[in-house]
């Protein structure tokens, strides 16, 4: 029985705890074509290998963040090819994936069994025939239309990575190793908001490497195969995104006595929860939140959800934030709906309506010893309900969880520190799980209307987290759990911080169709942009958590200097429509430098430029450990 609603999800709040982005040594892949698979025949991972003839390769997706609600398209296929051309499906089965889900969030995409070898590249068959892409205009999600870098409807792109020859992905026989691909939502597609509806130009790429840096939690979803509780370890039949058949591929989860569980809607920890699985009968549905070791790539988990957790089968689902209440009645936004009647996600670009009561059962996710009630849930909380989804008289969705359960999610807030004393921190609130203030009504989150929860004096117990300096510049981003309805202050219960000097930033700029004017110069040390070109598109920011600095409004346009901390990477793709350009990866940037001055000869012209480091506004500038050129044209 599917788990979708849940699994989409909890890729996006679940995952939040070590979710600070950093980039390591990656290599481009470009979209090519406009529709099909790539050439060249292709076969199943074989089933006969043996610990000498095979090893294990590990696949892990995630996605770099972008201008979207929702991005819900069709993954068809996934291939490795080795230096010898032999070619591997790794998929099990097409699969509908919401990228957006996988910006905090890392998928275990496959473990198969495959010869061992040398594997030179990678390719993800993208249909965009079905999508389903969302993006926020005024305040509210709105679908846009699709077409290609020609302007065209899209069909499907396969996306190809030629690893760089001194990082392919080796298979040694018994060993497992690991591929990480990450889809970058940012860098695949400019978005047009001034259009109706708004226009996104999907020119897709993504990065991949074999050492990533594992910033973010890995996600295990499987149906149960076996439990060993003497081990404190349990196997899945692995099931990766929304697919409920078709894998074979079998993973080890090890526990520990920290890993805390929710087995059938009771909370556990350690010993307690390895047992509390072990109960349930083979085919149980399981999603697990941890880490792959650095050395041998085992998976551990530190959280586990399981049995009737992750689905009910007389239940739909529904997963979003709590935008506003009054009494048991909650509206519910951005979130995905699941049908358990036709085993269907949906987003919901309207807010839901959702009902609870004192028969509601609650947890909250990781904390099996709270003790919630029906007041919990509040503004600004992520949750989970089962119950049963329906409409209003005038069409409006509704969803009814008062004989159902909610579990609530580990919840996102982003703010810039007024004041800060022993355990307590004001912030001047810019975002919770990504939506504006003006997003939420407060009204009912104080013991008194006088206290209710205000946005801009925002109060955050931190028990013996580091304190912040308070700055209007330098926001923090909290993790943790809104204070239950009716009881603030304080309005928000920290579990995690993390210290804005620790976030990466994205520099973004595009230039429409391409100019060959992009650069003010391109030295031996540094790369400036010209924004005062009149081909600048409608990006051009420098963008860190809710920080957003629009470049144009800086005295100077920022040089753009490699980290010498490293690693690096640099990467120039000489695309042209929807695809079939150039790509080259340099882990120098004076190669970097060298290449991209003999392609800017006047003909060849700039589409895009991205960079992920850190931004200095002392000194206006830009240190990178990441810079992606994109050319309109083959150089």
């Amino acid at each position: 029985m599917p788990c979708h609603f849940l699994s989409k999800f909890s890729r996006r709040v679940l995952g939040l705890a070590r979710a600070v982005a950093a980039p390591a040594l990656f290599a481009l892949v470009c979209a090519c074509g406009g529709g099909g698979n790539m050439g060249g025949s292709s076969t199943p991972a074989p089933s006969g290998c043996s610990a000498s003839s095979c090893g294990t390769a590990m696949l892990t997706l995630t996605d770099a963040t972008g201008d979207f609600t929702s991005y819900s398209v069709d993954v068809t296929s996934l291939k490795l090819t080795k230096a010898d051309g032999a070619v591997l499906e790794t998929l099990p089965a097409t699969t509908r994936v919401d990228f957006t889900q996988l910006v905090d969030v890392t998928e275990l995409v496959t473990a198969a069994a495959i010869p061992q070898g040398d594997y030179v590249s990678a390719s993800m068959t993208v249909d965009y025939s079905n999508a389903a892409v969302f993006v926020e205009v005024n305040g509210a999600p709105v679908q846009a239309s699709l077409i290609d870098g020609s302007g065209n409807a899209l069909t499907s792109l396969t996306l190809n990575v030629e690893l760089d020859s001194a990082h392919h992905f080796i298979v040694s026989p018994g060993r497992a190793s690991r591929l990480a691909l990450d889809f970058n939502l940012a860098a695949s597609n400019t978005v047009d908001v001034t259009k109706t509806p708004p226009v996104v130009t999907v020119q897709p790429f993504m990065v991949a490497t074999v050492v990533p840096s594992d910033t973010k939690d890995i996600r295990v979803r499987g149906a149960l195969v076996s439990v060993d509780t003497a081990a404190a370890t349990y196997t899945v039949d692995l099931r990766p995104f929304d697919n409920d058949t078709g894998s074979s591929d079998q993973v080890v989860v090890n526990t520990t006595a920290q890993t805390t569980f929710e087995v059938n809607g009771a909370p556990a920890t350690g010993a307690a929860g390895i047992t509390a699985l072990g109960s349930l009968a083979a085919g149980a549905w399981t999603v697990a939140f941890g880490t792959l070791s650095t050395t041998d790539h085992s998976f551990t988990a530190s959280r586990v959800l399981a049995g009737s957790s992750v689905v009910m089968p007389s239940l739909d689902g529904l997963l979003g934030v709590v935008t506003a209440r009054t009494g048991n009645t909650l509206s519910v936004r951005g979130a995905t709906l699941h049908s358990h009647t036709d085993q269907h996600d949906r987003f919901m670009p309207r807010t839901v309506t959702l009902s609870i009561g004192d028969a509601t059962a609650f947890t909250v996710a990781g904390q099996p010893t709270a003790a919630p009630t029906v007041a919990w849930p509040s503004v600004g909380s992520a949750i989970t309900a089962f119950g049963t989804a329906g409409a209003d008289a005038s069409g409006n969705p509704t969803f009814d969880a008062t004989a159902g359960r909610v579990r609530l999610e580990i919840t996102s807030l982003w703010g810039f520190p007024v004041a800060a004393s022993a355990g307590s921190v004001t912030l001047n609130v810019q975002a919770i799980e990504g939506l504006p203030p003006a997003s939420f009504n407060f009204a009912g989150t104080g013991t008194t209307s006088a206290q209710d929860s205000n946005p801009a004096m925002y109060v955050v117990t931190t028990g013996t987290l580091p304190l912040p300096t308070v700055s209007s510049t330098s926001p923090i981003r909290y993790i943790g759990i809104v204070q239950p309805f009716g009881s603030a202050p304080p309005d928000f219960n920290a579990l995690t911080a993390v210290d804005f000097a620790d976030v990466f930033a994205k520099l973004d700029v595009d230039f429409g169709q391409g100019s060959a004017a992009a650069f003010s110069s391109v030295g031996a040390s540094s790369l400036v942009l010209n924004l005062a070109d009149p081909l600048l598109g409608h990006e051009h920011v420098i963008q860190a958590g809710p920080l957003v600095i629009d470049l144009t409004t800086l005295a100077a346009s920022p040089p753009i200097v490699p980290d010498p901390a490293g690693p690096d990477m640099f990467a120039i793709e000489g695309g042209g429509g929807s695809g079939s350009g150039t790509l080259n990866i340099y882990l120098s940037y004076a190669e970097f430098e060298t290449a991209l001055a003999s392609k800017l000869t006047g003909t060849t012209t700039v589409r895009r430029v991205l960079a992920i480091g850190h931004y200095d506004s002392a000194s206006n500038t830009f240190t990178a450990r990441q810079i992606d050129v994109i050319l309109a044209s083959g150089g």
